[in-house]
């Protein structure tokens, strides 16, 4: 049975992931200036760029979707009582897009982790390329634990959406 406590459920476990971006982020962020003023090796300064970049990334949309989440909430625990056809015609096409998103996102950084090792093994065998490796083993980093933040959201999101689904599921609109 979804009831406005899944609702409200959802928005806080989605505020406490944006939370947890936030601190990743900030932390990533502060190991990249440590990497990169603190350690001369090349090797370090190619880690910095891609980490930097992931810190400021999820910093950014942490704190954009961590605005939206509880007029969110408010929103869809008014909408399950006065006005449940707009949970199914706005709610569940924002988490489908979502959701998809989500999808995209995933592949994408799968990709990335398949770069990454390329480019890692293809200038290992060459002399100087310290700051490339750098970069490789940081892309692959950032991009393994990307695609675990973001098939925990999916999770979540499809549970979400699985509930909206079942409750809406009699609503006729017209």
């Amino acid at each position: 049975m979804f009831t406005k406590e899944n609702i409200e459920q959802y928005f806080s476990a989605f505020k406490n992931e944006q939370i947890f971006l936030i601190i990743l982020g900030a932390v990533a962020l502060i190991v990249a200036l440590i990497f990169f003023v603190g350690f001369k090796t090349e090797w370090y300064k190619g880690f910095t760029l891609p980490l930097a970049v992931f810190a400021v990334l999820n910093m950014g949309a942490g704190f954009s979707n961590y605005k939206k989440a509880d007029i969110l909430k408010v929103r869809n625990t008014y909408n399950y009582d006065l006005h449940p056809e707009l949970l199914r015609t706005k709610e569940l096409p924002r988490i489908q897009e979502m959701k998809q998103n989500f999808t995209v996102l995933i592949y994408v950084n799968i990709s990335i982790i398949f770069a990454a090792a390329f480019i890692f093994f293809y200038f290992k065998k060459k002399e100087g390329s310290q700051y490339y490796m750098g970069v490789a083993a940081s892309l692959f980093f950032v991009a393994v634990l990307s695609v675990a933040i973001y098939s925990v959201m999916k999770s979540r999101s499809k549970k979400y959406e699985n509930g909206i689904i079942m409750y809406t599921k009699n609503i006729i609109v017209k």
